[in-house]
């Protein structure tokens, strides 16, 4: 065998033992590759709103599915939904309106403020027999609505003397807490779409110089978050 046969085996060896990877190892990592693509596609669906999950949901349909004119049509469907919302919030907006005195209504929430001394008794977190009717009220705006709900209680700055309650932040968190817990018991509303917050006299309307002033910082807060 001459050197250049030499050579030339050397070589053809080379270029077997490059070649050496199986056809299933491939197919196996096209697999996996396809598979990571689809469950990130996936995760990254969660972060969109329910309208533009349609969409997207459509758009795959579409493309995976073969369908035409899919996508268009759901933009069709979603836009007359949104109509159709926004006139419900309308609605709902001016109902609150009439209902109650005290609304705040701004791109973010529907804020109906109710006084705590119409509530609670003095230093207490019970609520009174007589205002359970402005909760049912307010629970009949909200019962058949998917938005999420905030009760805010807040105090004024005297400080509190009370062997159930250490500071106005505890009697604040009580007295929201109670009124979740009416919309829950009494009322059956969805125990999650519900949250309750205390503040205490640390997020006043009005500066605490006035016994006209305290009163007015002494009340419950209870935010209709916009869907959007």
């Amino acid at each position: 065998m001459t050197q250049k046969d030499i050579q030339n085996s050397d070589i053809d060896e080379e270029e077997s033992q490059g070649h050496k990877t199986p056809l299933w190892l491939i197919i196996y990592t096209d697999m996996i590759t396809n598979l990571m693509i689809f469950f990130l596609m996936s995760y990254c669906l969660t972060w969109l709103n329910e309208k533009d999950r349609q969409v997207a949901a459509a758009s795959f349909q579409e493309v995976f599915g073969g369908k035409k004119g899919v996508v268009q049509q759901t933009l069709k469907d979603v836009e007359a939904q949104k109509l159709i919302d926004e006139e419900k919030q309308k609605n709902m907006e001016e109902k609150i309106k009439e209902q109650f005195s005290n609304v705040e209504i701004n791109e973010e929430r529907i804020k109906i403020t109710l006084p705590s001394p119409v509530l609670f008794d003095s230093g207490k977190a019970d609520l009174k027999p007589g205002t359970l009717k402005t909760l049912h009220e307010v629970s009949d705006i909200i019962r058949n609505i998917p938005n999420r709900v905030i009760v805010e209680g807040h105090t004024d700055n005297i400080p509190i003397h009370s062997p159930q309650f250490k500071s106005n932040w505890d009697l604040s968190a009580a007295r929201a807490f109670s009124v979740i817990k009416y919309f829950i018991e009494k009322e059956k509303i969805e125990p999650k779409r519900l949250s309750a917050f205390g503040y205490g006299e640390y997020r006043p309307k009005v500066p605490n110089d006035t016994p006209e002033n305290r009163k007015e910082n002494r009340r419950i807060e209870i935010s209709i978050i916009k869907v959007k």
